[in-house]
């Protein structure tokens, strides 16, 4: 069942900043003012596809999540996961930090929006069966095995 969620690890960041960004379209003006919950709602989303990965991780679930039909299918297992929960931490370290040090200028709304889709893509690529995943997975497999735990 947990396997069926994992869609939502690059999902959710993906569809948090998508929606923000057609709101930004049709509402340039006010979203440009509403800085904090935009950059909430973002950190939000990203703050679930990380407990998402992290229960994935923790309970050390495998397999393929296939989406959209079979033309796309997401690859779990502890190494895919262990990047992408080390990259979504980098991301959401970014955005903590740029909530607190960032003055709201203009562009601080694409500026999350861009971290979001980006932080979305991150998981997606790094989930994916593709050749990134047959060049990190020996390195990844080798550190999982010396014993680092979580």
């Amino acid at each position: 069942m947990l396997l069926n969620l994992t869609w939502l690890i690059p999902g959710l960041p993906l569809i948090a900043s998508i929606f923000i960004a057609l709101l930004l379209l049709s509402f340039s003006k006010t979203m440009n003012r509403l800085t904090k919950p935009v950059s909430y709602f973002i950190i939000i989303s990203l703050t679930f596809s990380e407990i998402i990965n992290f229960i994935l991780f923790k309970k050390n679930i495998s397999g393929n999540d296939i989406i959209f039909g079979s033309n796309f299918e997401l690859v779990v297992d502890r190494p895919a996961l262990l990047v992408s929960e080390s990259m979504g931490l980098i991301f959401l370290l970014i955005m903590l930090f740029s909530v607190f040090k960032l003055e709201r200028r203009s562009g601080y709304v694409r500026y999350f929006i861009t971290l979001g889709i980006l932080s979305g893509l991150v998981f997606l690529f790094s989930l994916s069966g593709s050749l990134f995943h047959n060049f990190y997975d020996p390195l990844i497999s080798s550190i999982d095995k010396t014993g680092i735990s979580f």
